[in-house]
């Protein structure tokens, strides 16, 4: 990899650079792409100028220079000596209006002297996917979209292809990637071609050329790539779905929609969904104190969207959502409210909601927001219509509205399906998993792990689509599972025929919605579709069979 110094021989340096949103291409339009802190700061110097003729601002100083270090008050307790130092930080940054952009390239700390609303959010990462070298990726940090908001940051040092990384096309979301950049016509490699490294998310780590024509021939190209260039085969997936920062334009909107939605009871994509942190729990909860927009909780013995709704319908528009992210729910274990079985679980994180603009597809998950491409959201549609088509190898019996808990249903079940057992609520504990996993709900005659959830809509099946895999990651990676998993058999059945030495080979989701006659693709919401797409996968790659069977009410 070239290094590409500061050496004023140079042709080109290292820098970071971002592309602008909502900023005109003059004088006026670049200064307000300015953090209003620095740019009004006395001790920062902000110029116009122009940059090969194009119009330019450039800002520079020094960040923190007036601030005492943190740490120098302890190092004089310990040591008596008056350590009067500071943290201080170099800044700058040059805005140039150009056709594509306007860019920002920043150096030092100089980042922070631009409005974060005006940062083109995943501008990097977009023209990474176009120009890197598949073949050559470094790093990839990745958020896993089912889980407990775990990133997962994985280093090659001498690169290898995207595939080693074992990247899940569903619901994994790539935020930042690094590697050799490919074949573009830029300053660096002028002359012979040279192998150099990029780094990319919102912005982008990349040699621009340190004379003003260079600099603007080298935007030029980075703008043509951006806009014309299709992304690398292997790395396509990546634009398809993407989280968004809270300082991105459409969140507000978003936020709007939403607030309004919870006001409304006319059949909004709107529900309740089981936060991951409090999955563990799910079977243990018999009550749930629900603080919103209010001084004190109150105990509800069933959680679902109307508990929320009640609370928030009476606020102004504008203030739902505050009540919302101030207020929390909490599993019990008892009855009362008494007994806690998890933390205090802020409300914006149970929701589940969905919602378009300008014909884009957005969801919110988790308390976060995500951007779906379309032909993420074609593929993952007629991937799945094909697995709701399979032929079900199990009938499952319909769901009488008498039965108010799922055991019920359990129970009826295997009457009808000779050689079943109902192993509802009988958890089992390992070392591996201390807190006790369902391996399922039914086991079938030939050892089919048959899971069931009736739910209040189809927000908290993605729940039951990672428990799924999860149940059998476990029976197939450790034998003290498989082992307590006929003990839990045996308690049951004298009769079946489960052997501890046999890895599970099928898999069967049955699902219903209790307001829906049947349940398809078509009314899951966009995250449950990608956590069964997801779980999905994960089993097939297993060689394990899948089946989702909707059980009609």
């Amino acid at each position: 990899m070239t290094n590409t110094s500061s050496n004023s021989k140079s042709a080109a340096r290292r820098s970071t650079l971002y592309r602008l949103i909502d900023t005109a291409p003059t004088d006026d339009g670049l200064r307000e792409a300015l953090a209003e802190y620095y740019a009004q700061n006395e001790d920062f110097t902000v110029e116009s100028t122009q940059v090969d003729g194009a119009p330019t601002v450039a800002i520079w100083g020094i960040v923190g220079r007036k601030d005492q270090a943190d740490w120098c008050s302890t190092f004089k307790s310990l040591t008596g000596k008056d350590a009067k130092v500071s943290n201080a930080s170099a800044a700058g940054a040059i805005l140039v209006g150009v056709s594509g952009g306007p860019y920002a390239v920043t150096y030092g700390m100089g980042h922070l002297l631009i409005e974060p609303t005006k940062i083109d959010p995943g501008f990097g990462l977009s023209f990474c996917i176009r120009a890197v070298e598949s073949d050559y990726i470094r790093q990839v940090t990745r958020n896993i979209l089912d889980s407990r908001a775990r990133v997962d940051r994985s280093t090659v040092p001498g690169g290898q292809s995207i595939r080693g990384f074992g990247i899940e096309h569903y619901g994994e979301v790539v935020s930042r990637l690094a590697g050799n950049l490919g074949s573009v016509s830029m300053t660096f490699n002028k002359g012979k071609p040279k192998k150099v490294g990029i780094a990319a998310a919102d912005s982008l780590k990349i040699p621009l050329g340190v004379k003003p024509v260079d600099l603007i021939s080298d935007l030029k190209e980075i703008t043509k790539v951006s806009q014309t260039a299709s992304p690398v085969p292997e790395l396509g997936f990546i634009d398809q779905i993407r989280a968004l920062k809270s300082t991105n334009k459409q969140v507000s909107k978003l936020e709007n929609k939403l607030a309004h939605a919870l006001g409304s009871r006319s059949g909004e994509p709107l529900a309740l969904t089981l936060p991951a942190e409090c999955e563990e729990h799910e079977h243990s909860a018999n009550s749930y104190r629900v603080k919103i927009a209010s001084d004190r909780y109150e105990v509800v013995d069933e959680l679902d969207i109307s508990a929320v709704l009640d609370r928030l319908a009476p606020l102004a528009v504008a203030d739902r959502l505050d009540a919302l992210r101030s207020g929390y729910i909490q599993m019990c274990s008892d009855n009362e409210g008494r007994e806690k079985v998890s933390r205090q679980v802020k409300a914006h994180k149970w929701l589940a909601f969905e919602a378009s603009l300008d014909s884009d597809h957005y969801f919110h998950h988790q308390g976060r927001w995500f951007e779906v491409g379309d032909n993420y959201l074609q593929f993952l549609r007629e991937r799945l219509d094909e697995v709701f088509a399979r032929p079900a190898s199990i009938q499952l019996p319909k769901w009488n509205s008498n039965w108010k808990e799922e055991e019920e249903y359990n129970l009826e079940a295997v009457k009808l399906i000779p050689g079943a057992v109902c192993l509802d609520r009988k958890r089992i504990h390992t070392k591996l998993h201390p807190y006790g996993i369902e391996a399922c709900d039914i086991i079938g005659p030939d050892n089919e792990l048959i899971h069931v959830k009736r739910a209040s809509s189809s927000a908290p099946l993605s729940h039951l689509f990672a428990q799924g895999w999860t149940s059998v990651d476990a029976l197939r990676s450790d034998r003290q599972a498989r082992d307590k998993l006929r003990e839990r058999i045996t308690e049951r059945s004298s009769t079946h025929s489960y052997d501890p030495n046999m890895k599970p080979k099928k898999l069967v989701y049955g699902i219903a919605i209790k307001r829906d006659a049947t349940v398809s693709r078509k009314n899951l919401f966009t995250f449950s579709q990608v956590a069964l797409m997801r779980a999905i996968n994960a089993l097939e790659n297993a060689d394990v069979d899948v089946e989702v069977i909707p059980i009609p009410q």
